[in-house]
């Protein structure tokens, strides 16, 4: 049996058939499958390494003679197997070549395997297919799951592999922290990445290591806690992408890192912890630091400044994406503080969203200094029922545009003539402040043009404020002039979040983004029996609603409205019939 990747195998009939003049059985197979995936018996690769025999006799003269020419394999041109392996998986083609005793085949493989991933395998692929992979192979990077470190740090030594990728999946991190171990002193290059983010953050220990080889390391998906001793001194790493809590963090860190040369740190912050400002006294000055990447959450702007006061003569690449809690800052403390600091700085790429309830107005003049003019154009926008306030560089860098709300066409301003473009955004969020209208959506599918996913979701939770919460949470999420109008679509969306918590059971607002939406395929939203009564009760719109829904590959059911309500199996697979359904709360 063989295992080809079914949109690979379409364009291996395709060759079959017009380069060996057989495959019309499995051109017509693949037209009336579907899935992923399809498994045949397949006579010709049978033939490895064999000699022909025709069986059975009554087998036709088209097979006879394509036999008589073409009877093993090997026989396939290289230009062949190479459109081959790149439809086949790494780890399949580990699987399906790794017995086949021909230099030429290893050599032309070779390329397709020096990066496998093996992490969706079994711990018996694992056990017998690995020792090869690395003995006969010249592997340079890795993919597995954190639990098999062990398994594979006994070829790590006679190996010439670089870089690993490891996925952690437990709330624990014991089994990751005796993997680590195992590998600090061989893999340059290490990657980890949490699929379970509220889990333990304490492997800093075996990161740190001052004999560990890691030049680059990247850590997503968990914050790491550590205090200033957990932590020694590493000569080698140059690249450090990490989640932090605090900045005090950070300014340990890089004293540990003397060749430092790029740096990209994720904060988060909470409501009710206090962060401790970084130690300044014994910090020894920075000279290598060329890149520094900033984004996520801070309440904490003065710690920042400290940052750049610090370290930021060597600074030439600034990028700063953040949400800044109970702050609203101008172009002058931002000169002041951040761009004076950095004399080799070259690059500019900033957004800083603010929410503050008593704060003066921003003014744009504070952006039009001499020193402003040598870096990209600065946006300002500020939504006033909100109390939120943005500013950004463009062009837009990032692949996200946060809180866009009516307020957005009617408020921004620039400190030099621009035009709006954010060609970079796949994922648009939007908020109601006001009912959105049919001149936001039209902005939308004017400037936005590579949007992927839609969001709706609430303004920013302001405690001090609950009549204002309330307020916000009655406001229409769209206006009338835009329910009546079908003119506007956004074609290129696929995937459509409902996260607002008001208003989800809402008919007419569930149809229009359906129209609004018509090549959406993955759907996130609460979809409830008093949503569901209205769309079989509206016999005349059931067919546009059902049509739609039919497309619907992938259903995300939102977790936090009333779960008396929810929909059965049943009539969840009565509205969506052809889409995976997933109850994965965990980002909601």
């Amino acid at each position: 049996m063989s295992l080809v990747d079914l949109n690979g195998l379409k364009l291996l009939t395709f060759i079959y058939s017009h380069f060996i003049s057989v495959g019309y059985g499995k051109y017509r197979a693949v037209q009336y499958s579907s899935g992923r995936f399809l498994y045949f018996q397949d006579a010709f690769l049978l033939l490895v390494g064999s000699k022909y025999e025709r069986i059975s006799e009554e087998s036709t003269d088209r097979y006879t003679q394509m036999m008589m020419i073409k009877t093993q394999l090997l026989d396939l041109p290289n230009e062949l197997f190479l459109y081959i392996f790149q439809y086949i998986k790494s780890s399949h083609l580990v699987q399906i070549f790794s017995e086949i005793k021909s230099f030429r085949i290893q050599a032309l493989i070779q390329s397709f395997i020096s990066h496998v991933d093996i992490s969706q395998e079994s711990e018996q692929w694992i056990q017998t297919y690995v020792p090869n992979l690395f003995s006969q192979q010249n592997l340079i990077a890795l993919r597995l799951q954190d639990k098999y470190l062990a398994n594979i740090s006994q070829y790590l030594s006679s190996s010439d592999i670089q870089s690993m990728h490891v996925i952690s999946s437990d709330w624990t991190t014991d089994i990751l922290k005796e993997g680590l171990d195992h590998i600090q002193q061989h893999i340059k290059q290490l990657w980890i990445t949490f699929t379970y983010p509220h889990g333990k953050g304490d492997i800093a220990n075996q990161l740190f290591q001052s004999d560990s080889q890691y030049e680059y390391l990247n850590i997503t998906g968990r914050f790491l806690y550590f205090d200033y001793d957990d932590i020694n001194i590493c000569t080698l790493l140059t690249y450090l992408s990490i989640e932090l809590e605090g900045m005090h963090r950070v300014f340990a860190l890089i004293e540990h890192l003397p060749n430092l040369q790029e740096l990209k740190v994720k904060f988060r912050t909470e409501e009710r912890l206090v962060q401790p400002k970084p130690n300044l006294d014994s910090v020894i000055t920075h000279n290598k630091l060329y890149r520094v990447t900033f984004i996520g959450c801070t309440k904490y702007f003065d710690h920042l400044e400290n940052f750049f006061s610090t370290f930021g003569s060597t600074i030439e690449c600034l990028t700063i994406n953040i949400d800044l809690m109970y702050y609203i800052i101008d172009g002058k403390r931002l000169e002041n503080g951040l761009l004076n600091k950095m004399p080799c700085l070259s690059s500019l790429d900033i957004i800083i969203h603010s929410t503050a309830v008593y704060s003066n107005p921003l003014d744009i003049e504070t952006f039009r200094s001499t020193t402003w003019q040598k870096f990209n154009p600065i946006i300002f926008w500020n939504d006033t029922h909100a109390h939120q306030k943005t500013i950004f560089t463009l062009p837009y860098k990032s692949d996200r545009f946060k809180h866009l709300s009516n307020d957005f066409i009617s408020s921004w301003i620039s400190n030099r003539s621009v035009s709006l473009c954010f060609e970079h955004v796949h994922t648009l969020s939007l908020i109601t402040t006001t009912p959105l209208t049919l001149e936001t959506f039209q902005f939308i599918e004017k400037t936005f043009s590579n949007l992927k996913t839609l969001e709706l979701t609430d303004p920013i939770h302001l405690p001090e404020f609950e009549y204002e919460n309330e307020r916000l949470r009655n406001i229409p999420h769209l206006n009338d002039s835009f329910l009546l109008n079908r003119t506007v679509q956004l074609l290129s969306v696929t995937k459509f979040s409902f996260l607002a918590r008001s208003q989800y059971d809402n008919y007419e607002i569930f149809h229009r983004f359906l129209h609004l939406l018509p090549n959406l395929i993955y759907l996130q939203m609460y979809i409830g029996r008093s949503l569901y009564r209205e769309i079989l009760t509206h016999e005349h719109d059931k067919n546009f609603i059902m049509n739609a829904l039919v497309r619907i590959k992938l259903l995300q059911m939102v977790h936090f409205y009333d779960e008396k309500n929810i929909l059965n199996n049943e009539e969840i697979h009565y509205l969506f019939p052809n889409a995976q359904i997933l109850f994965d709360y965990d980002d909601i």
